[in-house]
């Protein structure tokens, strides 16, 4: 893509402090997003680490129960997604936070640099593959949700922002953001305020590709001062401080705080709470047991973590219904 050399001056002079909206710097060409007047729903969704079901909590995919779903088998794929775009959500986000996750990764943890031949070799590559498939086939889009630049340093998840332009990020299936803002999405696993500090302190060889996203960032483990990027997760419930977008997932707490399962009345007023973002609002993750932050038609009842299981007996689909109860009666409000 061609910028104008003005607006690569401008991106490389501004700062946390002498831009008040991280989010609104400079704009690349793409495919523009349909918009309405309420906020676009979206889910995470976790291509790795099944074995944080524990070897027992089921998740309905088509016609079966099973512990171990897996993105790259296509008829997976597309009873999961099938099943979020029911909720009324077609826009998903794949989670990439975990390197040690990945068929082969550079170098050793925290301090692995870009190699751009390691990533995606075999079962990552295979499960995107047969997500944008999916996602093509009913209409869905996708946006990459990559890890801490704390861990593995940012020139590290820069070179994985290049793989993802190259391979992904300027199709039509993949999510632009909209609003005024064509440049394909992208979430960090950090929170904002630390974030960009380190963005801004990188010389531009370690952020060029990551300058070519519009970048949203997270809660971690610990509470934080929300700024504009902020709102894309990663616990209990976010919002970026101008409230354009607001995350909330059916668990409770933000360490030190214990976590614990929302009850059913709880995940209620979070939706709702959720979804009075102005331009986004992202419900959780469809299927991430690992930090129990997860809503899908799950049998959880032999799970030995009670922040895993749904509380009172609840139903398989309960969680996973109040979504798509939500989203359906604000669609008939509008």
């Amino acid at each position: 893509m061609k910028r104008l050399f003005v607006y690569c001056l401008l991106l490389i002079s501004m700062s946390v402090a002498g831009c008040a909206d991280k989010s609104s710097t400079q704009k690349d060409p793409g495919t523009q997003p349909e918009e309405t007047s309420q906020s676009i729903p979206m889910s995470h969704i976790l291509i790795c680490c099944r074995s944080a079901n524990e070897g027992v909590i089921k998740f309905k995919v088509g016609d079966q129960w099973i512990t171990d779903h897996d993105y790259k088998n296509i008829d997976h794929a597309r009873a999961i997604l099938s099943t979020i775009q029911q909720a009324g959500i077609n826009d998903v986000i794949i989670d990439l936070t975990n390197p040690s996750q990945w068929e082969s990764v550079p170098g050793s943890w925290p301090g692995c640099q870009p190699n751009e031949g390691a990533l995606w070799e075999v079962e990552t590559k295979d499960q995107i593959a047969s997500i944008e498939q999916v996602c093509t086939e009913l209409g869905m889009h996708f946006v990459m949700f990559i890890g801490n630049p704390a861990a593995h340093t940012l020139a590290y998840w820069n070179g994985v922002a290049k793989r993802i332009w190259e391979n992904w990020a300027n199709k039509e299936v993949y999510r632009k953001y909209g609003f005024g803002d064509d440049r394909p999405m992208l979430v960090v696993f950090y929170m904002g305020e630390d974030f960009w500090k380190m963005y801004d302190a990188a010389p531009e060889n370690e952020k060029d590709y990551l300058a070519k996203f519009r970048i949203g960032t997270c809660q971690v483990n610990s509470p934080m001062n929300f700024g504009p990027t902020d709102g894309w997760g990663y616990r209990h419930k976010s919002s970026s401080s101008d409230n354009k977008v607001r995350f909330a997932c059916p668990n409770e707490g933000v360490a030190p705080t214990e976590w614990k399962r929302s009850t059913l009345e709880q995940w209620k007023e979070k939706v709702a709470w959720a979804g009075e973002a102005t331009e986004y609002c992202i419900f959780g993750s469809y299927d991430d047991t690992c930090d129990a932050i997860f809503w899908g038609i799950a049998d959880t009842h032999e799970s030995q973590s009670a922040h895993k299981r749904y509380p009172n007996n609840e139903a398989p689909d309960a969680y996973y219904n109040v979504v798509k109860d939500y989203l359906a009666n604000r669609n008939k409000a509008k």
